[in-house]
């Protein structure tokens, strides 16, 4: 069985007589299940168009997905460009807003990008941040900094209290979700990698998991991420010690928003970044 899908919905499958089929939650029918399944969540909304209040300037949405930052953004008056290594994903965002001219959808991965523009707020949403390992994030960090504007503001988020304890223990149960034609249940399956430095995570449709069924199985890998571990990453990277505030969501699920600024010596981030 491929190292993408965990032991607990090989095994479930293989009792079932199903055949998997592995399919990244981000491109493709992944991305129209991750929107049903975020879309309509408005955590972070609240704080990001906070900080764009305050910030003079555009606004950059890294990771912006399907929008769910980005399009309260812009319908706020922002100018944002939203960026994403998934066409697919971004491709939901420019039906929400087709055509708009205060919106620009690039694809590019969040670890190395080059947009002709600084930004005065640069935001990073729905814990994204932990999709990257070490270096990816240290690539990250150099990214934001050289389209920072003076005195910008770089923002994300990263789960805490009962949330972020949730992600360090091997899980499996049932969802509901909505879907086309109302609500459906799939199968949520955690499973704990890198002595538990890193989860791999399914989602499957319970319906599909039939003998000879083939079946979807969509697949995430993340990394196991702190609060006080980013503030002491972003800290040695030039950026200056963030402040960490809870965001308002539903109960046990729980996000913190780190926020800082540049500090360091852009010139010498630059020959970092040559090294």
């Amino acid at each position: 069985m491929s190292g993408t899908i965990t032991e607990a919905i090989a095994a479930r499958l293989d009792r079932a007589g199903a055949v998997p089929r592995e399919q990244d939650l981000y491109t493709g029918e992944g991305t129209d299940f991750y929107e049903r399944l975020v879309g309509a969540d408005a955590a972070e909304i609240r704080e990001v168009l906070a900080l764009a209040r305050e910030a003079a300037g555009p606004v950059l949405d890294v990771a912006a997905g399907s929008g769910r930052l980005t399009i309260p953004l812009v319908r706020s008056g922002r100018s944002v460009t939203a960026l994403d290594l998934s066409d697919d994903m971004l491709s939901h965002l420019r039906r929400a807003l087709p055509d708009h001219p205060r919106l620009d959808c690039v694809i590019a991965d969040m670890r190395d990008f080059s947009l002709p523009r600084p930004y005065d707020l640069v935001v990073l949403g729905a814990t994204s941040i932990t999709l990257l390992d070490r270096e990816g994030r240290a690539r990250l960090y150099a990214s934001v900094q050289r389209h920072l504007a003076p005195g910008g503001v770089f923002a994300f988020s990263v789960a805490g209290g009962a949330a972020a304890e949730s992600l360090t223990v091997p899980s499996e149960q049932e969802i509901r979700v909505p879907g086309p034609g109302g609500e459906e249940t799939y199968l949520f399956s955690q499973q704990m990698e890198e002595g538990g430095a890193a989860r791999l995570v399914n989602w499957v449709r319970l319906a599909d998991v039939v003998a000879g069924g083939d079946v979807c199985v969509l697949t995430s890998r993340l990394r196991v991420l702190s609060h006080e571990l980013l503030s002491s990453e972003l800290v040695d990277a030039g950026f200056a010690e963030p402040a960490v505030s809870s965001v308002r969501t539903h109960p046990g699920a729980d996000i913190l928003l780190l926020t800082t600024t540049w500090v360091g010596t852009r010139d010498r981030a630059r020959d970092d970044d040559t090294a």
